[in-house]
């Protein structure tokens, strides 16, 4: 029995439950990407109507020891999708589809993939528009009551936010256990520059071109959930603008579709604030140090024997790149240095 058919056979008995005795499942799809998880596109068909039903499935490693569990990312999608935010709407959890933990949601249509997304003919116009859709819809995220994510990971009683990410980079670096001159220098600079704190927000952790929806028109919803955490707002406005997410449109900055002033714009008008670049440097900084550390642990994944996958070892080779940003960002010559 292949993979696609013992999903099937696991899945069929909730399909019946959810959605009646007469609904059956169609084809089951393996989607692109997935390096930590795995994404199966079911369909469905009732008496009612044909649905596309997306299950995200555990393949038993993660980026980062605070990745959460298909339970609690599940209910982070919950809460977000309840409180407005553009995400897929949430099915179920199921504590065991054949063997390991997963959940159900919506699918959403239109492209996930970067490279396509910013340069596809046909999505000229979403590129347009993505910027300040992404700002907003990230707004929508930050705005949901931080009280209500209490069970996420978050800073301890009297630690700030940033203090708290940094605190987290650190483990993460030192869980590799070789060292990375740059990237330890890096991490220097980051506790010796340390920002002014915020209160923490919900933040997505992963908010980048490449976990989007985009149709023509742009934005769909939000995706990839599993690295959400109570944080500093800084995070989510930094990350989807490191070079690693341009995908070779290093002219623009903000996901390779626009620009990160544009995208701050927006996200400052929906949410009364008003953040500006040059404050949110140090974030930069850490979310390169962030990704950096995620390539490491990823190709570790696929060189130690527990999950040998050629898109694992391939994340290894872009550990370099990212260690030069960090060392030109560093840099009091870089011309978007603060103090200049």
């Amino acid at each position: 029995m292949s993979e696609a058919e013992e999903l099937a056979a696991a899945l069929a008995p909730w399909v019946s439950e959810r959605f009646g005795a007469a609904a059956s499942i169609g084809e089951l799809k393996l989607l692109a990407g997935g390096a930590s998880q795995q994404a199966w596109r079911v369909d469905v068909s009732t008496p009612d109507a044909a649905l596309a039903l997306i299950v995200r499935r555990d393949l038993g490693g993660c980026m980062f020891a605070t990745a959460l569990s298909r339970a609690d990312e599940f209910a982070v999608i919950e809460l977000a999708y309840r409180a407005g935010v553009p995400a897929p709407q949430p099915h179920a959890y199921l504590a065991d589809l054949a063997g390991r933990p997963a959940f159900v949601m919506g699918c959403l249509d239109g492209e996930t993939i970067g490279r396509r997304i910013v340069r596809e003919p046909g999505l000229a116009d979403a590129r347009r528009a993505l910027p300040a859709q992404m700002g907003r819809a990230l707004a929508a995220i930050h705005a949901v009551p931080v009280d209500s994510a209490a069970f996420l990971p978050g800073p301890t009683a009297g630690e700030g936010a940033a203090a708290y990410g940094l605190r987290m980079l650190e483990h993460e670096l030192a869980r590799v256990a070789e060292p990375y001159p740059a990237l330890e220098l890096g991490l220097a600079w980051l506790w010796r520059h340390m920002p002014s704190e915020l209160p923490p927000v919900l933040c997505h952790g992963d908010y980048r071109v490449g976990n989007v929806v985009v149709n023509g028109a742009g934005l769909v919803g939000v995706l990839d959930w599993e690295f959400a955490h109570r944080g500093h707002p800084g995070e989510d406005l930094t990350f989807g603008a490191i070079r690693a997410w341009r995908f070779g449109e290093a002219g623009k900055r903000y996901g390779g579709v626009g620009d990160v002033a544009e995208f701050l714009a927006a996200y400052n008008a929906a949410r009364g604030t008003a953040f500006t670049e040059r404050e949110l440097y140090w974030f930069e900084v850490a979310s390169n140090l962030k990704w950096a550390i995620a390539t490491l642990t990823q190709a570790r994944r696929h060189l130690s024997g527990q999950e040998p996958s050629l898109e694992l070892a391939s994340l290894g080779r872009m550990t370099a790149e990212i260690e030069l940003e960090i060392l030109s960002l560093i840099d009091p010559r870089h011309p978007r240095y603060p103090g200049h």
